[in-house]
C-alpha cells in the first residue's frame, strides 16, 4: 500500500487482551445496553446492533465503516469513486448514529454497528465475510479489531486526529500500540495529523485531504421564494444565536435551520413556538414550495440538507461556539461555494472552513453582524476537493484480497448436523416413482437462494426453442389457499395460485403446476400435453425419478456455512456427484470443493440485467426509473439485486428487505404507495407477483447469461432428447 505499512494482523493478535475485552464487554453489556436505549441518538434497529439482523450484501464487499453524518459524508465520496473504478465490487456500509444510518449512500446496504463485544463483532464478520474493512476518519473499536484480525485487513483512511485519539494514547499506551498493530495501513486527513501519527507510528503516512468536499450531493427538490440563510449541524445554543441574528434580516431572508440530532427537533420546534416566529416543519409541507410567509423552516428529514446549500446566500455551520465540539464540517456550503460563517471553534474541521469563503463571528452576539458582512462579500466559485483520487490509491490493494472463507452460520449447532444428516440418508432410501414423461430436476444441495429458478427458466428457454411443449412443476412454496393441485390452465396464474416463483413464469409460454406432490403435479403435466417436465427445488424430493439432475451452486457460499443446523447446506458436497450438471452462479467453483464426476457438464453463469417492467410493459434499461429510489426485495438473496441497482447509477434513499417469499402487510403496502408518491419503488419480478397491480413499481428483470458450458449443455440436452425420442412439436 503506497506510504502505507502493508503489514498483516496475525489470527492470534487479539490473544489475552480477546479474553480480557471479551470478559470485560460482557460485563459491561447490560449497562452499556441500557444507556444506548436512553439515548436518541442509538436506541433504534436494535436487532441490527445486537448482530441478529445482517446486512443483503454479497460476500467479499468493502466495508465502509462510517460513525455518524460527518464520517458518513466522507464515505459517500469514497463510495461514489468506488463505484466508478470498480462497479462490480460490492459495499457495504455501517454506522453508529441513527442519523449516520438514515444517510443515502452510493452503497449497497446500510446498517448499524453490531455492540462492541468481541463475540458479536465475530458473528457479524464470519457471517457477511468483507474482503477489508474501511475505517472512515477513524472510530477505533478493540472489540471489531479483534474479530478481523487474521481474516479481514483493515485501514484507516483520513483519520481524523482529534482530542479523543490523542487521549486514548495517553492514557491506554498498552491498547493504542496494539490497535496500531492491527491495522494494516494508516492516512490522515491533514498534516497536522499525518505529523501525529508518524511519531506514533515511527513510519510515514499519507495525507488523502478532506474527503467531505467531494461528497456528492442530490438536487435539491424544495422552492423557496426568498433569499435563503442555512444554519447547519445546529447544537443547543446555536439556534438561540441564529434565531436573534436573524430576527434583523427577517425581511430579508427565510431560514433553513437544521439541527444536528434528530432527537432535537421538538425542542426546537418548542424554542420556535416561544420566540413567536411564522415557522413549519419540512416534513408537514403539502409539496415542495416553501411559502413566502414562512420565515423559518424545521428541516426534519435526513438527506435533503447538502443539496439546499447551492440555492443558499449565506450559511451558519453549528458546533463552533463549543470549544468541545470544535466545529461541524463546513464542507457542504464550500462545494456549493457559499459564504460561511462560524464560530471561534473549527479546530474539528479546519480543512473545510479553509476550503470555504468563511467570516469568523467571535462570539454569538456578534453573529449578526458577521452574517451581514458575509452576505455583502463576492461569492466565490466551489471549492474543488482532491481527496478521493489519493484514497482510491490507498483502497486499491484492498480491491484485490481475497474473500474470506466460509465459516459455520451458527457453530453451537455443528454438533447436531450428524444428526440430521443420519435422518436426511433415512429418509433418501425411499423409492422415487417413474414417471410418464421425461423429467429434468433442477434443485441444490444448500437451503435458500443459489438461483434454482432462473436456471428453470434458462433451461425451459432453450427446450421450448427446439419447439417443445414444456412443463414446469413446483410445489408453489408461499402460495395461497385453494385446491392441492394447481395449473395455469385453470386461472391459477397468479403467485397466491400457484407461488410467486411460477407465476413470475406465468408470460414464457410454459404449462405450470403447482402440488406438493410432484408425481401427481408432473401426472397433471402430461396430461396438459407436455413433452418434457422440469421440476423446480427437485433434489431433495422423493416422488419423482430424475432422468437428468441439475445442481445449482452459489459460487460465492458454495458451502453454505456447514451442514444444517449449524449452516444452511441440505447434503454434503459429495452429493454432487450425482449430478449430470453442477451449474455454478456468479462465478467459479472452488477448486477445494470436489466430488464432481468426471463427465459432469460445469456450467458457469451470472445473473445480468436485462430492461424493467413497469405498467405492464417491458422497457430497457436506459429507460428505468430516476436516480433516487425505494428498493424492495423478499428473496432469498438480495444482495445482488441491491448491487444491481448500484450498478445502474440508481440509490436506494429506503431498502425494505424481507424474508424470501414474504407476503406484504397492509400497513407495508400502505407505506409502500406514500413512498411512490415521491421516489420510484424498484423491486425483483420475483416480488413483482406478490404486490398489487394498482401498485406503481418497477420491477428489475434479468437472466441468466453463461459464460462457460454452453456447447457442451446443448450437447446434452441434445442426447437427452434423442434418448428419449422426443422430437419438436408439429
Amino acid at each position: 500500500m503506497s506510504g502505507a505499512d502493508s503489514r498483516q494482523p496475525t489470527a492470534d493478535s487479539s490473544g489475552w487482551r480477546g479474553v480480557m475485552y471479551g470478559l470485560a464487554s460482557g460485563a459491561a453489556l447490560p449497562a452499556a445496553a441500557l444507556w444506548a436505549l436512553a439515548s436518541p441518538r442509538l436506541r433504534g434497529h436494535w436487532s441490527e446492533r445486537i448482530g441478529w439482523t445482517l446486512p443483503a450484501v454479497e460476500p467479499g464487499a468493502l466495508w465502509l465503516h462510517a460513525a455518524s453524518l460527518g464520517e458518513g459524508q466522507a464515505a459517500a465520496a469514497v463510495a461514489a469513486g468506488i463505484s466508478t473504478r470498480w462497479p462490480d465490487l460490492p459495499l457495504l456500509r455501517t454506522a453508529t448514529s441513527e442519523t449516520g444510518r438514515a444517510q443515502v449512500l452510493p452503497v449497497d446496504d446500510v446498517r448499524c454497528l453490531p455492540l462492541d463485544a468481541p463475540w458479536l463483532q465475530r458473528r457479524f464478520v464470519r457471517r457477511v465475510r468483507p474482503r477489508a474493512l474501511v475505517l472512515v476518519e477513524g472510530e477505533l473499536w478493540p472489540g471489531l479489531l479483534m474479530a478481523c484480525a487474521g481474516r479481514v485487513p483493515v485501514t484507516v483512511l483520513g483519520l481524523r486526529v482529534g482530542e479523543g485519539t490523542r487521549r486514548l494514547a495517553r492514557r491506554f499506551p498498552g491498547l493504542w500500540r496494539w490497535m496500531m498493530a492491527t491495522v494494516a495501513s494508516w492516512s490522515a486527513r491533514d498534516e497536522e495529523g499525518a505529523a501525529w501519527l508518524r511519531e506514533q507510528l515511527g513510519m510515514d503516512v499519507p495525507v488523502v485531504g478532506d474527503l467531505k468536499l467531494e461528497a456528492p450531493a442530490a438536487p435539491a427538490t424544495l422552492r423557496f421564494e426568498r433569499p435563503l440563510l442555512i444554519a447547519g449541524s445546529t447544537r443547543p445554543g446555536d439556534e438561540d444565536a441564529v434565531l436573534a441574528a436573524h430576527e434583523g434580516l427577517r425581511s430579508e431572508l427565510q431560514l433553513v435551520l437544521a439541527p444536528r440530532h434528530g432527537e432535537r427537533i421538538d425542542e426546537v420546534a418548542r424554542l420556535l413556538d416561544e420566540r413567536a416566529v411564522r415557522w413549519a416543519r419540512r416534513s408537514d409541507l403539502d409539496d415542495d414550495r416553501v411559502p413566502a410567509d414562512v420565515d423559518v423552516l424545521l428541516l426534519d428529514t435526513v438527506g435533503e440538507l447538502a443539496g439546499l446549500y447551492p440555492h443558499a446566500q449565506v450559511a451558519f455551520v453549528g458546533g463552533t461556539f463549543d470549544r468541545s465540539i470544535g466545529g461541524h464540517s463546513a464542507a457542504e456550503a464550500a462545494r456549493a461555494g457559499v459564504p460561511v460563517v462560524h464560530g471561534p471553534e473549527i479546530h474539528a474541521n479546519a480543512p473545510s472552513f479553509a476550503a470555504a469563503s468563511a467570516l469568523q463571528a467571535d462570539s454569538p452576539g456578534a453573529l449578526g453582524a458577521a452574517l451581514g458582512a458575509a452576505l455583502a462579500a463576492p461569492r466565490l466559485a466551489p471549492a474543488q476537493g482532491h481527496a478521493v483520487a489519493g484514497a482510491l490509491v490507498q483502497l486499491e490493494p484492498l480491491v484485490s484480497a481475497p474473500v474470506p472463507d466460509e465459516g459455520p452460520h451458527r457453530p453451537l449447532a455443528r454438533v447436531f448436523v450428524p444428526a440430521y444428516r443420519l435422518a436426511a440418508r433415512w429418509r433418501a432410501r425411499r423409492p422415487r416413482a417413474a414417471a410418464p414423461l421425461p423429467v429434468i430436476g433442477v434443485g441444490n444441495i444448500a437451503s435458500g437462494g443459489t438461483g434454482k429458478t432462473p436456471v428453470v427458466r434458462a433451461i425451459a428457454q432453450r427446450l421450448l426453442a427446439r419447439g417443445l411443449r414444456v412443463a414446469v412443476v413446483s410445489r408453489g412454496y408461499g402460495r395461497g389457499k385453494g385446491p392441492w393441485l394447481r395449473a395455469s390452465d385453470d386461472g391459477s396464474g397468479t403467485a397466491v395460485g400457484l407461488g410467486d416463483e411460477l407465476a413470475m413464469l406465468a408470460a414464457d409460454g410454459l404449462i405450470l403446476v403447482s402440488c406438493p406432490d410432484r408425481h401427481a403435479g408432473v401426472q397433471r403435466a402430461a396430461e396438459l400435453g407436455a413433452q418434457v417436465c422440469l421440476l423446480d427445488d427437485a433434489s431433495q424430493q422423493r416422488d419423482v425419478r430424475l432422468d437428468l439432475e441439475i445442481i445449482t451452486v452459489d459460487a460465492r457460499s458454495p458451502l453454505a456455512g456447514g451442514g444444517i443446523p449449524g449452516g444452511e447446506l441440505r447434503e454434503p458436497p459429495e452429493a454432487l456427484a450425482r449430478a449430470a450438471v453442477v451449474w455454478s452462479n456468479h462465478g467459479a467453483l472452488p477448486l477445494h470443493l470436489g466430488s464432481i464426476a468426471a463427465d459432469a457438464v460445469q456450467v458457469q453463469a451470472r445473473m445480468v440485467p436485462v430492461g424493467w417492467l413497469h405498467r405492464g410493459a417491458e422497457l430497457p434499461l436506459e429507460q428505468g426509473p430516476a436516480e433516487r429510489v425505494v428498493a424492495l426485495a423478499g428473496i432469498a438473496a438480495p444482495g445482488g439485486f441491491l448491487r444491481q441497482l448500484r450498478r445502474l447509477g440508481l440509490v436506494p434513499v429506503q431498502r425494505h428487505i424481507h424474508a424470501d417469499h414474504a407476503w406484504f402487510l397492509p400497513a407495508e403496502l400502505a407505506e409502500l404507495r406514500r413512498l411512490a408518491e415521491r421516489w420510484p419503488v424498484v423491486t425483483t419480478e420475483k416480488d413483482l407477483t406478490r404486490l398489487p397491480e394498482d401498485l406503481e413499481v418497477w420491477a428489475l428483470r434479468v437472466e441468466l447469461r453463461i459464460e462457460q458450458g454452453e456447447d457442451a449443455l446443448a450437447t446434452l440436452l441434445s442426447e437427452f432428447l434423442a434418448k428419449h425420442q422426443i422430437g419438436e412439436a408439429p
